[in-house]
């Protein structure tokens, strides 16, 4: 059994990521699939939103992301309970054949915490997106209002 991933696999992941800094760019965050950060001073958090869209036949379980300018990171969920609002670690998440997932405000997201570095309109970040079982994607993440 070939235990090297085949080209169709690599490319499972299609994540958009913005390379330039535009007017047209600074768009609040929604799921528009633009891969993005909030600016943060060094030392706050931030959070890192995408569109993860899974095209292939096998499903993707993401379970951790590293972001090279946090300290640490964790897959999290706002929720909302009796008025009051709060996150929510997961595990991971999920993406079946054909399907999608979006990282977004209020909604699933990474928390980029400890930041080694403040992080500045037009900024770009790189993060590491690791799946199960043994498979590890890049992006990068414009950094904007």
């Amino acid at each position: 059994m070939d235990l090297l991933p085949s080209r169709a696999i690599r490319r499972l992941l299609l994540v958009t990521a913005c390379t330039a800094c535009s007017a047209e760019s600074a768009l609040p965050a929604t799921d528009d699939g633009t891969a993005h950060m909030r600016p943060a001073e060094q030392g706050a958090s931030s959070a890192l939103y995408f569109t993860l869209r899974n095209p292939g036949r096998d499903t993707l379980v993401l379970y951790d992301v590293v972001i090279d300018v946090a300290g640490h990171s964790m897959i999290h969920r706002s929720v909302e309970s009796n008025g009051m609002a709060s996150m929510e670690h997961e595990d991971s998440v999920v993406v079946p054949p054909g399907d999608s997932v979006v990282f977004r405000e209020r909604g699933l997201h990474v928390m980029a915490m400890g930041l080694r570095a403040a992080l500045h309109g037009g900024d770009t970040v790189v993060a590491r997106l690791h799946f199960r079982p043994a498979r590890v994607d890049t992006i990068r993440a414009l950094v904007r209002e």
